[in-house]
């Protein structure tokens, strides 16, 4: 009795550490190949992908189980897990994808009042759980391998906010190219390795039916010292952390010049917007210098009163600062002339 008790904690145990290593990889995944999801959604989305890769698993484990049965051989023979083993088996390949399903209805807001539209969720579930448990596989190899690669290399990782979606993917990136040669930073567009690309093509189509997101992976900036991958909703930059820095300070000087947000809520977003409109009409002549700089000030005094995270406030500050000295450096040299 004693050893079957052992056993039993050996076993849960192993089980808790492998779920914790599970759950770092699916972190460190969602960085990489996700980005930054909307908050209120992303949560079921991630248990939606860990039910899948638990039918995966479940499917695998009866059709092989000398190879994914591992665990199974450390329960004893007599335990109540071992009895309920099969039947667990059964409740999880046929109740978990019409859950998946259930919870991609949850996000996309159809309602079990909707029957017709419900019930075709739960049948899209099936598919659903098939192509993000294959994707988890996937992440689950693909992520350490990324993780190592930047250890032995000495670089780091960063996201940054960026309204990517609805822009197209190359002509941010041509922007992004643009802004990084401003700071001496060379780059050029190159197709990305497997290791970054294939999980991102393989549930774009969901992405694209859940959050209208779509990042194809097909090219990436890529320089001397720096990487950057495109997402829906942010950019991922690799490279030694002074080059990071440097890249996200050149992105947030150069893009006062374009409607491409780079906060993430309606507040910052709104600043953004009429800092690129004030800094527009100052360039085609609808305003002089001098009230173009009043309108500016005017824009930090009223405006930067709370409802936004520091990192945003910084990254608006920068801003009004960068519009601020072109404006003023063209001031002086009119006034030279």
């Amino acid at each position: 009795m004693p050893l079957v008790l052992l056993l039993d904690f050996i076993f849960l145990l192993l089980i808790r550490f492998f779920i914790k290593i599970v759950i770092t990889i699916f972190g460190w995944a969602t960085n990489i190949f996700f980005g930054k999801l909307p908050d209120k959604n992303k949560v079921w989305f991630y248990i939606m992908m860990i039910l899948s890769f638990v039918w995966i698993y479940c499917l695998l484990a009866k059709l092989f189980p000398s190879m994914f049965g591992i665990f199974t051989g450390y329960i004893p023979e007599k335990t109540f897990t071992k009895v309920m083993r099969h039947l667990l088996y059964i409740i999880c390949v046929v109740a978990i994808p019409p859950g998946v399903g259930a919870l991609g209805a949850m996000i996309t807001g159809v309602s079990r009042q909707n029957k017709t539209k419900f019930a075709q969720w739960l049948l899209k579930g099936y598919r659903y759980t098939l192509v993000l448990g294959c994707t988890m596989a996937v992440i689950l190899v693909c992520t350490p391998i990324i993780r190592i690669k930047r250890m032995l290399k000495h670089k780091s990782a960063e996201g940054m906010a960026m309204g990517v979606a609805g822009k197209g993917n190359i002509y941010v990136m041509d922007e992004i190219i643009i802004a990084l040669s401003q700071a001496d930073i060379r780059t050029v567009k190159k197709i990305p390795s497997k290791f970054y690309s294939v999980p991102v093509k393989m549930i774009n189509g969901i992405m694209k039916d859940l959050f209208n997101y779509v990042s194809d992976r097909e090219l990436y900036i890529a320089g001397e010292d720096i990487s950057i991958y495109l997402n829906s909703s942010d950019i991922m930059i690799e490279g030694s952390i002074q080059t990071i820095e440097k890249a996200k300070m050149a992105i947030v000087k150069s893009f006062v010049e374009n409607d491409i947000y780079l906060t993430e809520s309606d507040k910052s977003k709104k600043i953004e917007s009429e800092i690129l409109t004030i800094y527009k009409n100052w360039k085609i002549g609808l305003r002089n210098a001098d009230k173009t700089l009043e309108l500016l000030r005017n824009l930090t005094n009223s405006s930067f009163d709370g409802g936004m995270t520091y990192e945003e406030w910084a990254l608006l500050s920068v801003q009004i600062n960068e519009v601020q000295n072109k404006v003023l450096s063209k001031k002086t040299n009119y006034e030279e002339i």
